[in-house]
């Protein structure tokens, strides 16, 4: 996904911010069907079209389930494994993305994708989405 230079240019002092206060190991944006917007995954061999997709698809599922069980709206979808974790937090139209193999700083990274939703929500709130691309709630 292509970003006008002002956005693009807001939103990479958000990721660096959040970069400096937290200790991930892969960063990303997507969009709800799994564009990419912005993606970091250091020094893991990581394929970004597949893994953004992938995200995408484990926010849908969350969400179908939240609802499911009527304790929707999703907010954060955590998943943990032997060597790992990642937070996919819910952003409206986006899910910002954030993973690490420490879990305190899994921890820290909670906090931080938190504190900085709102102000890429806001960011991305320029962004124009085709509405047919948009998943229904």
């Amino acid at each position: 996904m292509r970003l006008e230079r002002k956005i693009a240019y807001a939103l990479a002092k958000e990721l660096k911010d959040i970069t400096q206060e937290a200790k991930l190991e892969a960063l990303a944006i997507l969009t709800a069907t799994g564009d990419r917007v912005a993606f970091y995954a250091g020094d893991k061999t990581a394929n970004s079209t597949e893994l953004s997709a992938i995200g995408a698809a484990l926010v849908a599922a969350a969400r179908l389930a939240l609802e499911r069980l009527t304790f929707a709206p999703i907010n954060d979808v955590m998943v943990r494994g032997k060597n790992g974790f990642l937070i996919l937090k819910s952003i409206g139209d986006f899910h910002l993305v954030g993973g690490t193999s420490d879990i305190e700083e899994f921890k820290n990274a909670i906090a931080v994708l938190s504190n900085h939703a709102p102000t890429i929500a806001d960011i991305l709130s320029y962004v124009q989405i085709d509405e047919e691309d948009i998943p229904m709630e």
